[in-house]
């Protein structure tokens, strides 16, 4: 606290503001009532539960009695959403809201009440809009002084779309500097995530959201206020006022830097820089010389359109031809920065034989019986150099000749069984870099180095589950809410800046005990996305008794098998991990090393490919209590996997688009860097 008993503005709070009293006086009866009579006055539409104001009135008692009981019994969810547009003023388009049920209001409306008064403390003196005795009018008297302190020159500045851009992670990082965990958080994260599952954006219609969006910009605000330099806010809208053009040109650069370390962006084409001579608009004020006269409002327009594509090139390792023309292509696409990636060979039909032809592996299909003797004909031959791995299914022989040639050439075989399932593997020796095993050795016996390091690939894998159940509702009109819930507990434990659930764990098991509960509401929330068929109450392995649970393994055991690979291109023991624990026959490593894919290429492939009917139910059948996959349906989430792994994705060290493959194999050598102490490892995350 200063002198004056005002909070430090320019650091987290000290100490930080009691979330379990907050929520107490939040759901207090004569709060709420009080936050009722607020919307009571306001009026506004009714929700998308189409209760309205007048409706609520009618049996407001009760209902307030009900609000508040299940807030504190941890009941509460939000009721669905209205979304409207309005027409700017002077028919520049329109502006979009988000109107919550009126229940959910007065919720938010007594959050708000509560908080309000004290995050003020913390404010910055250039915040105007939506505080208490605070005004436009204060803040166009602001630029008037100024303007007379030789403040000449200003910079007219526009955030493209601020409130639909906030990302919700930084804002309760922002958050977290000011209101200590509790119910209250646990309550912020749900209405954001009701409002915005994609992650980013505060509902206009909410009581609430001017209130967080000025606690957002407030670190930004303190960073521009000052040093030659005065900021005039008014919630989005704000001018910095500057001595010199120069100065003004620096204050951009600035504020262009600190916006987007927040995540957002100047709308170049409404930011401008001006001074007083020529004139400038400002909160329905013109500003031109020492002159100041009210007009018309005139807002900004910020509805461009944000697109985002991901470029998708298809290799099947099955299907490579000789053709010079392809190979030219694939040359000229790696000088261009996209790496091919690693290749995989299935060989799965029954009767069928993996054999060597000058030095190239051969698919051959089998003609005849054993008793009368098999003609082998050729399907297909594919050098080694392009095949990384082979997987046999059941049925399949592989001759002598292959077995040498892959040892010889360091291409595994995998030998699987009927439901995907590593039965063993052929491959060389583990590559001799002994000092590199007894790094990890040291990692996985030093007890801080083991949590540090679990707690990366904890974190790595919530954050990907979280942005895969983001994706999965982006294309979605209805958003259930089991989806909802789970993207809550993830954001619970994940967005809370440096003083997350998961940096405080003592131990591996305390990290391990966070990851199974989200990790079980994020498979419930799975279920509920894929087609009714396919549901599954709740995630079983590897005795799996339903298509769901199959299928997902099977895709598993596919991906568990391309991170070993990669596990031994970076030199890595297989059987040394943190956050699992090394023990004999049990690839510790390879289970580190495929928590953050897990999301994306298992999970996430298992809705698009039920969803996209790539799969069926009668492609399942049950033999002895068991449901087993028809090899169909093998090969149809083969095909549907080597699609998806293919796809390209920008690698976070390189900056060039490579294949996932590839990546794993970037991410594996990241793990050897860092257990052998040169940076710390860093998950691979999908983002928004």
């Amino acid at each position: 606290m200063t002198s004056s008993g005002r909070p430090d503005s320019h650091g987290p709070r000290d100490p930080l503001l009691d979330g379990h009293r907050l929520f107490g006086r939040v759901t207090a009866r004569a709060t709420l009532e009080r936050a009722w009579a607020k919307v009571w006055s306001n009026g506004g539409a009714a929700g998308g539960d189409n209760v309205t104001v007048q409706m609520f009135f009618n049996d407001a008692p009760r209902r307030l009695w009900r609000l508040g009981h299940v807030l504190r019994d941890g009941r509460y969810r939000p009721g669905p959403i209205r979304h409207v547009e309005i027409p700017k003023p002077g028919g520049r388009g329109v502006r979009p809201l988000a109107i919550p049920c009126v229940v959910d209001r007065i919720a938010q409306t007594a959050v708000s009440d509560v908080l309000m008064p004290l995050l003020d403390e913390e404010f910055e003196p250039a915040s105007f809009g939506y505080r208490p005795g605070r005004s436009v009018k204060q803040a166009v008297e602001r630029v008037r002084t100024f303007r007379g302190d030789a403040y000449e020159w200003v910079v007219d500045a526009d955030i493209e779309k601020y409130f639909e851009k906030i990302p919700h992670d930084m804002l309760m990082a922002r958050w977290a500097e000011s209101v200590a965990d509790g119910p209250l958080t646990e309550l912020i994260w749900t209405w954001l995530t009701h409002a915005a599952p994609d992650g980013r954006g505060v509902s206009q219609g909410s009581p609430l959201s001017p209130l967080l969006a000025n606690l957002y910009l407030d670190r930004i605000d303190e960073a521009l206020d000052g040093r030659g330099a005065r900021l005039i806010r008014f919630a989005d809208d704000f001018v910095i006022l500057c001595r010199s053009k120069g100065g003004a040109e620096r204050a951009l650069d600035k504020t262009a830097a600190l916006l987007a370390e927040h995540g957002l962006r100047l709308n170049r084409e409404k930011t401008r820089i001006v001074d007083f001579a020529r004139g400038f608009r400002f909160l329905g004020h013109l500003f031109v010389r020492s002159m100041v006269m009210k007009v018309a409002p005139q807002e900004a327009d910020r509805d461009q359109i944000e697109a985002w594509m991901l470029s998708v090139a298809k290799s099947d390792a099955t299907a490579q031809s000789d053709d010079r023309a392809e190979q030219a292509e694939a040359e000229r696409r790696e000088r261009a920065g996209y790496s091919p990636g690693l290749r995989t060979l299935y060989v799965r039909v029954p009767d069928r034989r993996l054999h060597i032809r000058n030095e190239a592996f051969v698919v051959e299909q089998g003609e005849g019986s054993e008793t009368r003797g098999i003609t082998w004909r050729e399907l297909i031959a594919i050098p080694h150099q392009q095949v990384d791995r082979i997987e046999i299914g059941p049925g399949i022989r592989v001759s002598d000749e292959a077995e040498r040639h892959a040892l010889a050439t360091d291409t595994p075989i995998a030998y699987t069984n009927g439901h995907g399932q590593t039965v063993g593997w052929l491959s060389a020796a583990l590559t001799p870099r002994a000092g590199r095993h007894l790094a990890q050795a040291r990692v996985a016996l030093d007890e801080s180095k083991r949590i540090d390091l679990a707690r990366r690939l904890v974190e790595g894998r919530l954050r990907n589950q979280r942005a895969v159940l983001r994706r999965l509702l982006a294309d979605r009109e209805t958003r259930p809410q089991m989806v909802l819930d789970a993207l809550v507990r993830l954001n619970a434990i994940l967005g809370r800046g440096e003083k997350t659930v998961l940096r405080g764990a003592k131990s591996v098991s305390e990290l391990t005990g966070h990851e199974g509960h989200a990790t079980a509401a994020w498979w419930r929330a799975i279920s509920t996305l894929a087609r009714s068929e396919f549901r599954f109450s709740s995630r079983s392995r590897p005795r799996a008794r339903d298509p769901a649970n199959v299928s997902i393994n099977f895709l598993a055991w596919l991906l568990e098998r391309d991170v070993a690979v990669a596990v031994q291109r970076a030199g890595l023991h297989p059987g040394f991990g943190a956050l699992h624990r090394p023990a004999d026959r049990h690839d510790a490593c390879v289970y580190d090393l495929m928590e953050e894919f897990r999301a994306h290429l298992v999970g996430g492939l298992f809705v698009y490919a039920v969803n996209r009917r790539f799969i069926r139910p009668d492609m399942f059948v049950v033999r002895a209590n068991r449901v087993r996959m028809e090899r169909e349906a093998g090969d149809a989430l083969i095909r549907a996997y080597e699609t998806r792994i293919s796809h390209t994705i920008k690698s976070p060290r390189s900056g060039r688009r490579v294949t996932w493959r590839r990546l794993m194999v970037e991410q594996d050598f990241a793990l050897a860097n860092h257990v052998e102490g040169r940076e710390p490892y860093q998950p691979y995350d999908m983002g928004y």
